[in-house]
């Protein structure tokens, strides 16, 4: 046991290898592990203000670009019901399209020129149109796209699907 809870009283034992200081090795890390430190925060700053300018002149070019509208119409004898149409980023549903008429436009991100579509008959018969994929197809994001229901097969349950675009 110690004489002494006062540590002067009680010096410690030191050897010659006792580094009384820091080294030079470990100050210059210090240093650079601050540098490196402080020029990683300065840069990641840097990035989220171009970051945020680039959001700036997306917003704007935004407001100035068209929307791309879409509308349905069905040019045959038939009534349709339970119509759902799929595009890239929304699927559209509706109760019922008369024959030799167009539903009303509606503004949509993006469309191909032909898509998901599925409807009913009057007789509550299933008719589908289902794309394996968009490979090698470029949306269309402004304008007016619309689908048209040319032909319909009762027998056969198929009918056929054509687009009219206008680029305004």
């Amino acid at each position: 046991m110690l004489a002494s809870d006062f540590p002067s009283e009680n010096p410690r034992t030191q050897t010659r290898n006792f580094p009384y200081t820091n080294t030079l090795a470990l100050i210059m890390n210090k240093i650079l592990f601050i540098l490196i430190l402080g020029l990683s925060l300065y840069n990641c700053k840097k990035e989220l203000k171009n970051q945020n300018e680039k959001v700036e002149i997306k917003a704007e070019k935004s407001e100035t670009k068209k929307e791309l509208k879409f509308s349905l119409y069905n040019s045959t004898e038939f009534e349709l019901r339970n119509i759902t149409v799929g595009l890239p980023d929304t699927s559209l549903t509706y109760d019922k399209l008369e024959k030799q008429s167009q539903l009303e436009w509606i503004n949509v991100k993006s469309a191909y020129h032909y898509g998901f579509v599925r409807f009913y008959d009057i007789k509550n018969r299933k008719y589908y149109i289902q794309p394996i994929d968009y490979v090698g197809e470029t949306p269309f994001e402004k304008g007016e796209l619309k689908f048209i229901i040319k032909e319909i097969d009762s027998i056969n349950q198929w009918f056929e699907l054509d687009f009219e675009y206008k680029n305004n």
